[in-house]
């Protein structure tokens, strides 16, 4: 029996790795953890405030736990997931679960983030295709939004849009079916896996700019971003 934490990053892959992860009999879910920026407290890449990251955790059933991430982007994020694993490790967890793909390319990069600090790790989709998961997702009842657009790939008008049979259908062409380039991000709210639904509303749409390091240096990308908040 497994003892794991769950990354939880409020969107659809998360959503749908961790009803995969809540079906294995050789797995206990033992609380969600999510990293925010220390300053506006709200989610990495995302951008979902904490307060509505607590109502996700809470409609699940499952603990949260925040890790502060210090500084703009994902600055300091390595080492204050390193203390959080360490600390988790003392307190009886032995793996950390994510929700990325195959394309995705990170899990050599997690093993060797986290192993040393005796916690394995686990990827529920791992092996499947963009296609794959889309299918999967779809079947599985999982309700959830646009909240975040690549503004070379996306307009504002594709935000709040329900991650539908129509809406996949409708992605550009060399668009990657699951969002894995960062074509799009999403927030779950409703579905078997939350015992109610997650009420909320969207901010009006706003452009911004995020520099990214890739292999080939940092770059600058462009986002369309609207902000799910409590619904007032």
């Amino acid at each position: 029996m497994r003892t794991v934490a769950f990354h939880w990053s409020g969107g659809k892959d998360s959503a749908l790795a961790l009803t995969a992860l809540l079906d294995d009999p050789d797995v206990v879910v033992d609380r969600l953890v999510t990293t925010v920026h220390r300053e506006g407290g709200t989610s990495t890449v995302h951008e979902i405030p904490d307060d509505l990251l607590q109502a996700q955790a809470d409609s699940i059933g499952l603990p949260l736990q925040i890790v502060a991430i210090p500084g703009p982007g994902l600055d300091g994020y390595v080492e204050a997931m390193d203390a959080a694993a360490t600390r988790m490790r003392r307190e009886g967890i032995d793996a950390f679960a994510f929700g990325d793909l195959s394309a995705s390319g990170v899990l050599d990069h997690k093993r060797e983030q986290f192993q040393p600090l005796g916690i394995d790790v686990l990827e529920p989709l791992w092996g499947l295709s963009s296609g794959e998961c889309v299918e999967r997702f779809l079947a599985s009842g999982i309700r959830a939004v646009t909240v975040v657009v690549d503004a070379a790939v996306l307009g504002p008008q594709a935000l709040g849009l329900p991650l539908d049979r129509a809406f996949f259908a409708g992605l550009p062409a060399g668009a990657d079916p699951c969002g894995e380039l960062g074509e799009f991000h999403s927030f779950s709210h409703d579905g078997p896996l939350f015992r109610r639904p997650v009420d909320f509303e969207l901010t009006a749409p706003r452009r911004f700019e995020q520099e990214i390091g890739t292999t080939d240096g940092a770059r600058t990308f462009a986002y369309w971003l609207s902000t799910p908040r409590a619904r007032r």
